[in-house]
Order: C-alpha cells, then sequence, then structure tokens
C-alpha cells in the first residue's frame, strides 16, 4: 500500500490542464495520481489558481467560522498591545467567551440544536399507598416524643438530629413503636 502523496498548487494546475484538454483518466495515468484526485481538483481549480503556488495543500478559506468574534477579539487584543498591557491566551479566551455571550451565540447554538439545561423531571410523584395514614400519623408521634423526653418547642425542627445514647438501637425501636401506636 503506497503513503499518502502530497501535491503542489502548480502540480494540480498541470494535471487539471491535462485533463480538461484530454480525459480525467488520461491525466490520472500520465501524472501517476488518482482519477478520484483529477475530479476534486477540477472542482477545485478556481481556488487552486488563487493559491499560493508552492502551497501543498488547500483547506479552504483563512477566515474563522465566528468571524465577528473574531474581528472583536482582534480588536481588544490590539488595544491592550497599544496600551502597553501583557497579553496571555487565557484573557483572550475569556474575552473570547464574553463577546460570545454579548452575541447571544450560546443560547442561539443551543435553540439551533435543541438543547436544554434544565433536566426534565416528571411533575407528578408517585406517593406511597399509606401517605395519608402517615401524614396524619406524624405529628401525633412528635407530640408523644416531646412529652416523652420533654423537648422544648424551639428544638423541634426539620434539621438534622444528634441524639446522643448509649444504646442507640434500643431507643431507636422504642421511638418507632411509639409512632406505631
Amino acid at each position: 500500500m503506497s503513503s499518502k502523496q502530497s501535491y503542489d498548487s502548480n502540480f494540480k494546475i498541470s494535471v487539471v490542464n491535462a485533463a480538461e484538454s484530454s480525459s480525467n483518466s488520461q491525466a490520472a495515468r500520465k501524472y501517476g495520481v488518482t482519477e478520484c484526485n483529477v475530479r476534486r481538483w477540477r472542482a477545485q481549480k478556481e481556488r487552486l489558481k488563487n493559491a499560493n503556488s508552492q502551497r501543498k495543500s488547500f483547506r479552504g478559506p483563512q477566515c474563522g467560522r465566528f468571524q465577528e468574534i473574531d474581528r472583536r477579539v482582534c480588536e481588544y487584543v490590539t488595544e491592550k498591545c497599544k496600551d502597553g498591557m501583557p497579553i496571555i491566551r487565557a484573557i483572550i479566551q475569556l474575552k473570547a467567551l464574553e463577546i460570545a455571550k454579548d452575541l447571544g451565540w450560546c443560547k442561539r447554538m443551543m435553540r439551533r440544536n435543541g438543547l436544554s439545561l434544565r433536566r426534565r423531571i416528571s411533575l407528578a410523584q408517585h406517593l406511597p399507598t399509606d401517605f395519608e395514614e402517615k401524614l396524619l400519623s406524624f405529628p401525633r408521634c412528635v407530640i408523644k416524643l416531646r412529652k416523652m423526653h420533654l423537648y422544648p418547642l424551639d428544638h423541634i425542627g426539620n434539621g438534622p438530629v444528634e441524639h446522643k445514647s448509649d444504646d442507640s438501637e434500643t431507643e431507636q425501636s422504642e421511638v418507632e413503636d411509639l409512632c406505631e401506636e
């Protein structure tokens, strides 16, 4: 199997001219390239004429995909350099993100691609079958425990409970027994 070959623009244009005067397959045989390359180069003929003659690859236009962001970042860097401020990549990247945010690029990109930062959740949560019974019995259980242990009302709430006991398993089962009554 042969390795990948690269050709400069002058060579490609010579092959294209030969293909136009005869045929793609004859030009391919004459210059030792594949017919597929000849077809591709014929399609790129105008761009090849405008490219650097010694350049071996043609990668399309040299402007970025986000030209407005590029332009504004270049203006920012030029302005900072004139002011004698040091510029590093991190600052340039942050400025580009700021400009993209100002232009609303992220929001539009997400809308175009149907993306969302929020997770979809079910609106209705399945409640246990004995939910109403537990809901009514809980306040009674809290009142019983408060009376039994003489808890002040300001110590009762939804926060974490730290209860120190030597025999925590026994006390836990007593609480469960009280709540079940």
